[in-house]
């Protein structure tokens, strides 16, 4: 019998960090990067499943695959998430525009 290596489990809060980080992303660089992390988990959660369903005899995947779905789908939405967030170019700033209350006097 061969010797079967146990792969590291994928928590569930690696999805809750990515939607914190989402609403914290300020320029280019933080969305690619935040992108970029967020696929590579995917690609991650797609190779598992791509193990379970071969029946690999290699590797002992630690979650099932209901619960890779799951958090393929949850990982989908994030990355639609980060790719709706729009980045506004700082170059760019508003005039100020104050509305002051009727009667002010200020």
């Amino acid at each position: 019998m061969a010797w079967k290596k146990k792969l590291k489990r994928i928590s569930y809060d690696v999805v809750s960090y990515i939607q914190i980080e989402t609403e914290a992303i300020r320029d280019f660089n933080d969305k690619q990067m935040l992108s970029s992390y967020c696929l590579h988990k995917l690609e991650v959660v797609e190779w598992y499943i791509a193990l379970i369903d071969a029946g690999s005899e290699k590797y002992i995947v630690p979650q099932t695959r209901e619960q890779l779905e799951t958090i393929r789908k949850q990982l989908n939405e994030c990355h639609k998430e980060i790719m709706r967030v729009k980045i506004k170019n700082p170059n760019d700033r508003p005039y100020i525009d104050i509305k002051y209350p009727k009667g002010y006097e200020g």
